[in-house]
């Protein structure tokens, strides 16, 4: 088993060749970064380092490292494990061929987690994924045609439920106080008019980003392998 993970640092002066604007974990926004991605045994002992400009997103710094460990320590078989984020479907469908096209002949295998658009789809009425199938378990296997061969688990957290739908309420209940003064000023005359009005309460749904809050169920990080 091996650890990998991303990093960066911000820098002054115009002479690395490395440096690039990108996303700063330092928060330093508006400067020059250079990435360096970190490989250690289960121990978090190092094993190597690669530097990386500093407009390298992860998934493109992790198909580099994958590469990089699977040639220079002989791997015949290799099990990638990672969040959605890292390991996307483009990176999985390039890994899956070789530099001509071609399906490799000694595949990398993958665990990771599907997007919140892709779980929504599984959910829709004649999807695969239906809330009753955690009446009796918290965790179910399922299959869909959009995922040949791979096999897809969904976990229904009813911890990470409750602390949703207690956020949710939390955040309605701050929205509701920040609309009551424009509800008074349309019920007293101060403001009129759909344009003016939208303007008003677009900016308190905004502050608190109530219009993608959704309360949906708890089984987003349904991984897939």
């Amino acid at each position: 088993m091996a650890l990998f993970d991303l990093s960066s640092s911000w820098l002054e002066g115009r002479c690395c060749p490395l440096a690039a604007r990108g996303y700063s974990r330092d928060g330093k926004k508006g400067t020059l970064q250079i990435e360096y991605g970190l490989l250690t045994d289960p121990a978090g002992r190092p094993v190597a380092v690669r530097v990386f400009p500093g407009n390298t997103g992860d998934p493109a710094a992790f198909t580099d490292i994958v590469e990089v460990v699977r040639k220079k320590f002989g791997l015949a078989q290799m099990v990638m494990a990672g969040d959605r984020g890292m390991i996307t479907s483009a990176r999985i469908d390039a890994l899956s061929q070789t530099g001509d096209g071609t399906p490799r002949p000694d595949p990398y295998q993958w665990i990771t987690a599907l997007r919140a658009p892709a779980i929504r789809k599984l959910m829709a009425d004649d999807g695969p994924l239906q809330l009753s199938l955690f009446d009796q378990q918290d965790l179910a296997e399922i299959t869909s045609p959009d995922y040949p061969g791979e096999r897809l688990i969904a976990c229904r957290n009813p911890v990470l439920a409750a602390d949703r739908a207690r956020t949710h309420e939390d955040l309605l209940a701050a929205t509701e106080k920040l609309l009551a003064p424009i509800i008074a000023r349309v019920q007293a005359g101060r403001l009129a008019g759909a344009g003016p009005i939208g303007v008003e309460v677009g900016k308190v749904i905004s502050k608190h980003k109530m219009g993608k809050l959704t309360a949906g169920p708890d089984t987003s990080s349904a991984p897939r392998a």
